[in-house]
């Protein structure tokens, strides 16, 4: 059995998406790092936004019964998280990975994701990737999540990641820190 285990977020709407390809990338660099791995493809799933009910801020968990509860353990569980989104509007991260980041809200308070290592992956077409990724890493100090790095591409057509050879070295280089922190 491996000892550690990282989750790999894909928050693109779109199947088979650059940013998908990147974040299996990143994965492929921690399994062979020793890791065991995760994907979670958000688009796939039933996931409601955040009610700012702050019920979780007393019970540490969320009310929203939906696909996300089946997430919440994966996420408990891993060693490392690795979030990845498309730049969208040319600023930020998409609405399906800030529905996600929202989410994970449920768990701020009682500080469930502290000291757990984190990565993003930000795939965009030339403008908004600092931003997206500030955000990303936001959310992981928010969470004392520590981060290990980033990845980042730059595509204008599906599949067009595949052109880019630094996004795909930086990835892989990302799995591999994810695990060297973890140990």
């Amino acid at each position: 059995m491996k000892p550690y285990k990282i989750v790999g977020i894909g928050c693109s709407p779109r199947n088979g998406s650059n940013t998908d390809i990147l974040v299996r990338q990143v994965l492929a660099g921690a399994d062979q790092s020793g890791a065991a791995v995760e994907f979670i493809k958000i688009a796939d799933l039933s996931i409601s936004p955040c009610d700012a009910c702050w019920s979780c801020s007393e019970t540490g968990t969320c009310h929203i019964n939906d696909d996300m509860q089946a997430i919440y353990p994966k996420l408990l569980l891993a060693d490392g998280i690795v979030i990845g989104s498309p730049v969208h509007m040319g600023h930020s991260i998409s609405g399906t990975a800030q529905i996600f980041l929202d989410r994970t809200f449920a768990f701020w308070h009682h500080k469930k994701l502290k000291d757990k290592i984190g990565g993003s992956v930000i795939v965009s077409n030339r403008r908004g990737g600092v931003s997206a990724m500030r955000v990303i890493n936001d959310v992981f100090v928010d969470h004392h999540i520590i981060i290990a790095g980033y990845a980042t591409g730059f595509a204008l057509k599906p599949g067009d990641i595949h052109k880019d050879e630094r996004a795909f070295r930086e990835a892989q280089a990302l799995g591999e820190r994810l695990i060297g922190l973890c140990k």
